[in-house]
């Protein structure tokens, strides 16, 4: 009976330990909705905070108001990128870019409606409709493009920061060629760098030249298109 079970021992000793799957040790993950509400809200707190900046922007005398960037076209853009690039999938993220910057439209024109007088407290309402139109374009095409700089490979990465990279550029060559030397100058000059600098700060070696390519062509167009079709929306804006 002893030697059988020392003959046994080793065999035991020599077994394999059992290990639990990693995915049983795992915390669950959040629930769906959990998720969704979580995602969406930030989405929404983030937007309402762009819309309450812009509106403090408003407020301050010039050049003041270049501390707070946040009514430059490219500060939107560029916050419908990041809440795409938040989402779990890039449908996800233009719903979220939608949501972000519909929310930001409407916290700038609560806020106008709250404290303002005149003809801009007359014309808030009209203003925001048509500043929430843009919204609808430009949140949803921007959230997809973040959520396709975090999802995709490649070519369609690359197009994705290219998007932003080229709003950037544009914006600053649009706006800023006639200023030379002031305060919003220096902005713009900031915001082309910016601009410049994206490919190399978010797309992998191999994705560069390609979103280099694109940001070229892309900045080139809207450069063309950005000043008159914004001087086209705000006196679409301004009528009440």
């Amino acid at each position: 009976g002893g030697r059988a079970q020392q003959r046994e021992l080793p065999a035991v000793g020599n077994r394999r330990p059992v290990s639990t799957p990693l995915r049983a040790v795992r915390p669950n993950a959040r629930p769906l909705a959990s998720r969704a509400a979580f995602g969406f809200g930030t989405g929404m707190g983030l937007g309402a905070g762009l819309g309450a900046l812009a509106w403090l922007a408003d407020q301050l005398p010039y050049p003041w108001e270049t501390l707070i960037p946040a009514n430059a076209i490219g500060a939107w853009l560029a916050v419908g990128f990041l809440l795409g690039a938040s989402a779990r999938t890039v449908p996800t993220g233009a719903l979220r870019g939608l949501i972000g910057l519909l929310t930001g439209v409407a916290a700038y024109y609560a806020l106008i409606s709250i404290f303002a007088v005149g003809f801009r407290l007359i014309g808030a309402s009209h203003a925001a409709t048509t500043w929430g139109a843009v919204a609808l374009v430009a949140g949803p095409l921007f959230g997809a493009a973040g959520g396709a700089w975090r999802h995709w490979q490649g070519t369609g990465r690359a197009f994705a920061v290219s998007l932003l990279a080229a709003s950037l550029i544009a914006e600053g060559v649009a706006f800023g060629k006639l200023r030379v030397g002031d305060a919003v100058s220096m902005f713009y000059l900031v915001e082309m760098a910016i601009g410049l600098l994206l490919p190399v700060l978010l797309l992998r070696p191999r994705e560069r030249l390609a979103g280099y390519g694109a940001t070229i062509v892309l900045a080139a167009a809207m450069a063309i298109a950005i000043e008159p079709i914004t001087a086209l929306v705000r006196s679409v804006a301004d009528r009440f």
